[in-house]
């Protein structure tokens, strides 16, 4: 089965959790099952590579495909996240040990090129024996086409978080990893008693890169603001943090350093100058924060 035929299987399978961007209505898939249609004949093609891109009109963002494939390198090949992938799955295994529900749906909002998630759903399904449904939404198209290349056991859409497709309260988790924040959406998306797992950096969250290329106010970050909103919306949240190094090869630094917004205006020469080290221990500083929506009254 190609993972276009296997992402239609998925579609037909999980139909009830998505909605027209557009207008807000159920999708049904027609076109010999190639294309999701609302009554309002609002039609979105599902790509050969197993995606669906709902956006009307192209995007240009600094996420190319180059910066992904080193982002994927990263997480999968260097592991500099595994730490994070655990504490996440240790998260949602826990809260879902009290749940009587066979089936958990999570979504991934800002998902890129998929890898935490698929990571995420691939280690819980080993561990439970629910039915673990994922889904990730990413606003650039070639992180999305990857996902689907790579991941094609999860549900995956180009689309916008301010029209998201999918219909209220369908998800038990959302993640948002390392990604802005959209309350409203988390708020039209999680079901009654689902939980937000939101990572932020912390203080001292890739240091080395901070000190090597800045001498300003960004040599440091302060997450006060992230953090003070995130209790704003979920005033009994949890905190986690998680602190450890990684050691990166040439090969791993150079792809940190293309995968990171830090180094985007950066010159060249600066670049090269910090990549003459043949190995360098990186700080990952990051906090894991829960918050718990209440049950409906």
């Amino acid at each position: 089965m190609n993972n276009k035929m296997r992402c239609a299987e998925q579609m037909q399978q999980e139909l009830q959790h998505f909605r027209c961007p557009l207008c807000g209505e159920a999708f049904t898939l027609v076109n010999e099952q190639r294309s999701l249609r609302c009554p309002n004949t609002h039609t979105f093609d599902i790509a050969k590579q197993g995606y669906v891109n709902l956006l009307t009109k192209a995007v240009h963002t600094h996420y190319d495909k180059q910066l992904f494939e080193a982002r994927q390198r990263i997480i999968v090949g260097h592991k500099f996240f595994n730490p994070l992938v655990k504490s996440i799955v240790n998260a949602i295994d826990e809260q879902m040990g009290s749940d009587k529900v066979q089936q958990s749906t999570i979504l991934d909002l800002g998902c890129g090129e998929g890898s935490h998630l698929a990571a995420i759903c691939d280690a819980l399904s080993q561990q439970t024996s629910k039915q673990i449904t994922g889904c990730g939404i990413d606003l650039a198209k070639p992180g999305i086409q990857l996902a689907a290349k790579h991941y094609p056991n999860q549900i995956w859409f180009v689309g916008d978080l301010a029209r998201p497709p999918y219909q209220k309260h369908s998800f038990q988790f959302l993640l948002n990893i390392l990604s802005p924040s959209n309350y409203d959406a988390f708020d039209s998306l999680l079901e009654y008693g689902g939980s937000v797992i939101k990572v932020i950096p912390g203080e001292h969250y890739l240091q080395e890169l901070r000190h090597a290329f800045y001498s300003t106010s960004r040599a440091t970050y302060s997450n006060v603001e992230t953090l003070r909103l995130f209790k704003e919306h979920y005033p009994e949240s949890e905190m986690h943090h998680l602190h450890y190094t990684v050691e990166l090869d040439k090969a791993g630094l150079s792809d940190l350093l293309y995968m990171t917004p830090l180094t985007w205006n950066i010159p060249e020469s600066t670049r090269q100058t910090f990549l003459n080290q043949e190995t360098a221990i990186i700080t990952c500083d990051l906090l894991l924060l829960i918050g718990r929506r209440s049950n409906k009254n």
